[in-house]
C-alpha cells in the first residue's frame, strides 16, 4: 500500500471517529436544549389553562371552555405539534363543542386520568413512531377544591426532525472534509514524500548500474533531506573508491605491461648482443679480405666496383650491429648543468654531415635557448640527433625545424623545462601514434631504418624523469612536446 493511501486512511479514520464522538455529544446537547424548550412551553400552557379554567364549571360550560381554549392556545402555525385533553373531577375526558384540533386523530391513552390524580404530572408518551411530552395540571376553584385536570401534549417530532437535519448536515460536512483532507494529504505526501522516495529509488537503480556521478536535489523535507544527503555522500564515496580502484588497476596494468616490455627488451638485448658477436667476426673477415683483394687489383679491374659494393654493404651491416650493441648495453648517464641550445646545435651539425652535398637545405630555428638545467649531455644529444634524423628523412626537399624552449614553474611539485620540437614535414598518420615509441617499429623502407630511434628518445626521456608526447592536433608537420625536470635526473619518466 502506498504511503499516501496509508496516510489518507489513518488521518481520515481518526478524523471520522473524532467527528462522530464530538457530533454525538453535540447532538445530545442540542436535543436536551430542544426538549427543554418544549417542556417549558408545555408547562406554561398547562399553568395558563389551569389558572383560566378555575373560574368555570367544567360540567355545564363546554361551549365557553372551547372558546377559551381556542383563545388561549397558540396560533395555527404551531397547532400541528399540540394536543389538548381536559378531564373533569372524576377523570372523564370532556368533549368540547368547540374542541381544539377535533379534525386530527386524538392521542390514544391507555387509561383516563382519574380523580386520584389531584397533583401535577409530567411524562414522555410514545404513540407508534411519535413521541409527546405530556404535562397534566390540576384545575382548582377559588376555594381550593379539585375541579379537574388539563393535559397539554406537545409533539417531539419537530425536535427529532431538527436533529435529523442536523445529523444530515454533520455527515455531509464530515464526508466533504474527509474528501478535501484526503486530496490535500495525497498532494502533500506525493510532492513531499512519494516523489522524493521515487527519485531515491531511481537513483539507487542507476547507482547500481554504475552511474556514480548521479546526485539528488533536496526536497525541502528535513528527514528526507538527511536521507538524500547521506545517499549523495555514499555515491561520492563510491565514486572516489571506484576512481582509486581504476587508478590502481591502470597502474597495475602499466606495471605489468612495463614488466613484459622489460622482459622483451632484455630478451632482444641478449639476442642482439649474441648476434653482434657471432656476426661481427666473419663480417670483419669479409671486409678485410675484400679490402685486400681491392688493393691487389688495378683501378680499372672489372671486379673493383663489385668489391667496393661488398665493402660498403658489409660496413653497413657492422653499423647496424653496433646500434644493436648500443641498444643492449647502456652507458651510465652523467648529469650536469647543460645548455640545450648548444646541444641542439651540435646535434644538428652531426645530422647535416649525413646529408649529401647539393641537397635542399633544412633550416634550424631555436627560440629561448638561454636556459640551463640538469641533464645527461650525451643522452640529450642522442635524443635530438634521433628526432632530427627522422625530420631529415621525411623532408628530402628541404624544410624547417623549429625548437622552442620554455621554463614552466606552474606545477606545485617541480619546475620543468618544456621543449617543443616541430618540423614542417608531412606529419605522422594518426593510426601510427599508438606504436610510435615501440622498439623496432619503423615506417621506413627495408634497409633504411632499424626502428630504434624514437624508442631511444623515449628511453632517454624516461631516464631524465620527464615525459614526451606527440601533439596529434598539430597539422603543420610533426610536433613533440618534451618536459624535463630542472633538478637532477632519475628513473620514472612518462611517454
Amino acid at each position: 500500500m502506498k504511503i499516501s493511501t496509508r496516510l489518507f486512511l489513518y488521518v481520515s479514520s481518526l478524523l471520522i471517529l473524532t467527528s462522530i464522538g464530538f457530533g454525538y455529544l453535540s447532538v445530545q446537547d442540542e436535543r436536551l436544549h430542544l426538549v427543554e424548550g418544549v417542556k417549558m412551553t408545555a408547562r406554561t400552557l398547562g399553568r395558563t389553562l389551569a389558572a383560566t379554567f378555575k373560574y368555570y364549571h367544567m360540567e355545564d360550560q363546554h361551549q365557553r371552555l372551547g372558546e377559551l381554549v381556542h383563545a388561549v392556545l397558540p396560533h395555527e402555525d404551531h397547532i400541528e405539534n399540540l394536543l389538548l385533553n381536559i378531564y373533569d373531577r372524576n377523570g372523564r375526558r370532556i368533549n368540547l363543542n368547540f374542541e381544539h384540533g377535533t379534525d386530527r386523530k386524538s392521542l390514544i391513552r391507555g387509561r383516563e386520568l382519574g380523580a386520584s390524580f389531584p397533583g401535577k404530572r409530567e411524562q414522555i408518551i410514545k404513540n407508534g413512531a411519535h413521541e409527546y411530552f405530556s404535562v397534566a395540571s390540576p384545575i382548582m376553584n377559588n376555594n381550593g377544591e379539585f375541579q379537574g385536570t388539563v393535559e397539554v401534549l406537545l409533539s417531539l417530532d419537530s425536535v427529532n426532525n431538527t436533529l435529523a437535519a442536523l445529523m444530515r448536515k454533520f455527515i455531509a460536512f464530515i464526508l466533504l472534509t474527509s474528501l478535501l483532507l484526503g486530496v490535500l494529504i495525497y498532494l502533500v505526501s506525493r510532492w513531499s514524500i512519494s516523489l522524493p522516495i521515487s527519485r531515491l529509488k531511481e537513483a539507487s537503480k542507476k547507482l547500481g548500474h554504475g552511474d556514480l556521478r548521479l546526485r539528488i536535489q533536496k526536497s525541502g523535507v528535513t528527514e528526507l533531506d538527511d536521507l538524500i544527503e547521506e545517499f549523495n555522500r555514499m555515491a561520492l564515496n563510491i565514486e572516489r573508491q571506484n576512481s582509486k580502484r581504476d587508478a590502481l588497476f591502470q597502474e597495475k596494468i602499466s606495471l605489468e605491461r612495463g614488466l613484459r616490455h622489460q622482459d622483451k627488451l632484455a630478451s632482444i638485448g641478449q639476442l642482439a648482443s649474441g648476434l653482434a658477436h657471432e656476426i661481427g667476426t666473419p663480417l670483419n673477415v669479409i671486409i678485410g679480405r675484400a679490402e685486400y683483394i681491392l688493393q691487389q687489383a688495378d683501378g680499372d679491374h672489372p671486379d673493383a666496383r663489385d668489391l667496393k659494393i661488398i665493402i660498403r654493404q658489409a660496413e653497413r651491416i657492422a653499423r647496424i650491429m653496433q646500434r644493436m650493441l648500443t641498444f643492449s648495453r647502456k652507458s651510465i648517464a652523467q648529469y650536469k648543468q647543460v645548455s640545450p641550445g648548444k646541444i641542439i646545435d651540435e646535434a644538428f651539425s652531426l645530422c647535416q654531415l649525413k646529408r649529401r652535398s647539393g641537397s635542399p637545405q633544412i633550416e634550424l630555428v631555436i627560440e629561448n635557448s638561454n636556459h640551463y638545467f640538469m641533464a645527461d649531455e650525451d643522452g640529450l644529444r642522442q635524443l635530438f640527433v634521433n628526432l632530427m634524423l627522422n625530420s631529415f628523412h621525411v623532408m628530402p626537399d628541404g624544410g624547417q625545424i623549429r625548437i622552442r624552449i620554455e621554463h614552466d614553474s606552474a606545477s606545485a611539485d617541480r619546475d620543468e623545462i618544456v621543449i617543443v620540437y616541430e618540423d614542417n614535414g608531412p606529419g605522422i598518420a594518426s593510426e601510427l601514434h599508438a606504436r610510435l615509441f615501440d622498439p623496432f617499429f619503423t615506417t621506413k623502407e627495408i634497409g633504411e631504418g632499424t626502428g630504434l630511434g624514437l624508442y631511444m628518445v623515449a628511453n632517454i626521456i624516461q631516464e631524465h624523469q620527464g615525459s614526451i608526447v606527440l601533439d596529434g592536433e598539430f597539422k603543420g608537420g610533426a610536433r613533440f612536446v618534451i618536459r624535463l625536470p630542472c633538478g637532477s635526473g632519475g628513473d620514472g619518466g612518462k611517454v
